[in-house]
Parts: C-alpha cells; sequence; structure tokens
C-alpha cells in the first residue's frame, strides 16, 4: 500500500491490484498511474477544490471506474456509481459506504485489500469565527459534527484523511483531535489545507502524544513516508 498526496484533499493510493484516487481536482502526474490497473475515482462532492471533470478524460487503458456523491452530473462513458449519504455498494473487491458531511456531499468508508480506509470530504468541525461568519452558529456546528461521528463510531478506523483547515484559526484542529479521541485510528492524514503544509506539524504539536501516527509531507504529488510498518 502505497499513499500520495495529490493536492488538498486529493490523494492517490495503490494497491497492488487497483488504484483509489480520491477528491482530485489537480493533474495527476503520468507517473502515478498504472497501465491495466482498475483506477476508481471517490469524488466526495462538487466542490471545486474536491472535484474536476477531467477525471473522465482519463485514457481507457488505466480502467477508470467512477464513484461519485449525487450532486455530481454524470458525464462520463466509463463506469460510474452515483451515491447519496448512509449506502453501501461491493465493487471491485471493495465494502464501500458512505456517511454525512457537515458541508455539501459525503464521505467515504472503504474496507479493501485488508484496509480500513475513511476520506472525510467537506465532513469537518466548522468553528469559523463569527467575526468572519456571522451567519455561523459554532454551537450547532459542533452538534452536527459530533452526531455524524456518533454514526460510524463502530467502525474500525486505520487510515483516516482529515481536515485540518488554517482558515478556522485557533480551531483548525479540532475536528482531528476529535476523530482521534474517538476512532484511535493507526494513522491520520492531515488534508483541506491547500499549499499551507506547516499546518502539519502545528497540528502534531497541538495533539501531543498520541498512538495514532500523522505522517508529514511537504509538497504535492509526493508520497508519505511509510512510518507505520514495514510493508514498503
Amino acid at each position: 500500500m502505497k499513499i500520495y498526496h495529490l493536492h488538498h484533499s486529493g490523494f492517490l493510493i495503490q494497491f497492488d491490484d487497483k488504484t483509489l484516487i480520491f477528491d482530485c481536482f489537480t493533474h495527476i502526474p503520468t507517473s502515478l498511474l498504472r497501465k491495466n490497473i482498475p483506477h476508481y475515482f471517490f469524488v466526495t462532492h462538487g466542490h471545486g477544490d474536491h472535484y474536476t471533470a477531467d477525471i473522465f478524460s482519463m485514457d481507457r487503458i488505466y480502467k477508470p471506474t467512477y464513484i461519485l456523491s449525487s450532486d455530481i452530473p454524470k458525464v462520463s462513458t466509463f463506469q460510474t456509481h452515483t451515491m447519496e449519504p448512509y449506502q453501501h455498494m461491493s465493487l471491485g473487491g471493495m465494502d464501500i459506504r458512505t456517511f454525512g458531511s457537515t458541508d455539501q456531499g459525503l464521505s467515504y468508508y472503504i474496507a479493501t485489500n485488508q484496509h480500513r480506509i475513511f476520506h472525510a470530504g467537506d465532513l469537518n468541525w466548522w468553528d469559523w469565527d463569527t467575526k468572519l461568519k456571522p451567519e455561523i452558529d459554532p454551537e450547532q456546528e459542533e452538534i452536527d459534527f459530533k452526531a455524524e461521528i456518533e454514526k460510524m463510531k463502530n467502525l474500525p478506523m486505520e487510515f483516516a484523511f482529515v481536515p485540518v483547515d488554517p482558515r478556522l484559526g485557533d480551531s483548525f484542529y479540532k475536528a482531528g483531535q476529535y476523530f482521534i479521541e474517538t476512532f484511535h485510528p493507526k494513522v491520520m492524514i492531515p488534508m483541506h489545507f491547500m499549499d499551507d503544509f506547516g499546518i502539519i506539524k502545528k497540528f502534531k504539536d497541538k495533539i501531543g502524544n498520541t498512538e495514532t501516527i500523522i505522517p508529514e509531507f511537504n509538497q504535492r504529488n509526493v508520497k508519505i513516508k511509510n512510518t507505520w510498518s514495514e510493508e514498503i
């Protein structure tokens, strides 16, 4: 299993028999794509920092399949599946479950190749500064986030991709901390920070000691160093 950070909330995960691609809206280097290996594109919602229709131009030699949130129109001639929150589907050796979001679309929980992967999309504790967003109700944002987490609390979490958004100011860490304290995932990979890679170290410093591994990376299209096993 190899994990590559593409950009923002975009990640590419390689297994021997398949590649999973989450929330890609930038160009994927061809060096990360493998001919005649199935490539599964997961899109949590249609916001421009999570989705581009360019993913549908993927060459046939990469055997693309698309798993999309229902707010995204079907424009591909390849195999495409549309999902709503709280649905279940078996596909390509994967057990795929969807959950909700505290913004648009959904989040994905995937069991495959003996691993458990969660991608939150825009499921986040959106504790905005009310001076910046006076329409936000901070108490309701907390209630909504924790209620969604409660719906999946009995699921084993191994690899979790969770927003750590610097735009939230002093509250940037809340979703990640709550996720770690609730699920104790083996690995939590921060996302949704555009190119502010320094937020990863700030998050680790804020969280302090934890058994959950929080890998650091500092550029786009880079392989995340495997510090959690000797598999790679």
